[in-house]
């Protein structure tokens, strides 16, 4: 369905340790957790796995170390058919994320930047070029190496999205006219002081991002609700599919890398939001972040 799309991801890889408990515990309590595990992540690797097995020739903008989680994450990319020639192993420790999770499946996650945060902006930037039809960038790498990446792209004419995750403030300013920006919930409220509580409050804060960024589109993703359009003047709230919640880890990036693919091959971003949601919807039914990421013939089947 998208095999004939090239993309590229500039952004993070982490080794993930998964941390599953009935409830989290309050300030200096003990609890019984119900299972642990290893898993590979990072919203940059992610989202690379999402975009490689939906069918686009991926590659990965990042960087690693030379120790034994970083040849873990090397493997694993191979392996999911990802492009890992422009991923430097020269950090000093590879990043890593704690992940709890519980008993519904909600999710709160520590990440330790590492290698993550030692990429050098002009060296990631110069990865990108007229080979590339789509740049996907989050913001667990340093906002120097975003806005670089982002501004290098849009002015080779590449389709362009922004993952704002995770929450925190950002120069969005500092790179105009990307093709979508999409933040989650707390995203939003962490850029615009505005939660997307209901429809009046999702368009002003779909305004205020649109003047900030001067993007084609703001997507909002709203978890369980599904995720809102706008595109400067009209506003198009799209629910999400019915789906038992396991595992929300990663369901963001799985929606950002179908929703990409989807607007780059048919040009329109309701379809492609709709496709988003889709995708999202089987990656919460399954435990893991990348493990949870589905193929593009699960997408045609649902």
């Amino acid at each position: 369905m998208y095999s004939n799309i090239r993309a590229a991801v500039a952004g993070s890889i982490n080794m993930d340790i998964i941390l599953n408990m009935q409830r989290v515990p309050d300030v200096g309590e003990n609890v019984l957790g119900t299972s642990y595990g290893y898993a590979c992540g990072g919203k940059g690797a992610n989202q690379a796995v999402g975009l490689a097995r939906l069918g686009a020739k991926t590659k990965l903008i990042g960087k690693v170390a030379a120790d034994a989680n970083g040849e873990k994450l090397l493997v694993n990319l191979r392996k999911n058919n990802i492009d890992i020639s422009d991923i430097s192993t020269e950090g000093t420790q590879s990043g890593m994320a704690a992940i709890i999770i519980d008993g519904e499946g909600k999710n709160r996650i520590v990440v330790y930047e590492g290698a993550n945060a030692e990429i050098i902006p002009a060296q990631a930037a110069e990865c990108i070029d007229e080979n590339i039809d789509l740049l996907l960038v989050q913001f667990e790498t340093k906002e120097e190496v975003v806005i670089e990446c982002v501004n290098r792209a849009i002015s080779k004419g590449i389709t362009t999205v922004i993952d704002c995750g995770p929450a925190k403030q950002f120069s969005l300013e500092k790179m105009q006219g990307a093709t979508i920006l999409s933040p989650n919930e707390s995203e939003t409220k962490a850029l615009t002081g505005i939660s997307p509580d209901d429809d009046v409050s999702i368009r002003k804060a779909s305004e205020v991002l649109f003047e900030r960024s001067k993007a084609r589109y703001i997507v909002l993703k709203l978890g369980s609700r599904g995720c809102s359009v706008f595109d400067g003047e009209n506003l198009r709230i799209m629910p999400a599919y019915e789906s038992k919640v396991v595992d929300t880890t990663a369901a963001g990036d799985c929606f950002t890398a179908a929703m990409a693919l989807e607007f780059l091959r048919s040009g329109d971003i309701y379809a492609a939001c709709d496709m988003g949601n889709k995708a999202g919807s089987i990656a919460v039914s399954r435990m893991g972040a990348e493990s949870s990421m589905p193929t593009a013939k699960e997408l045609i089947d649902f």
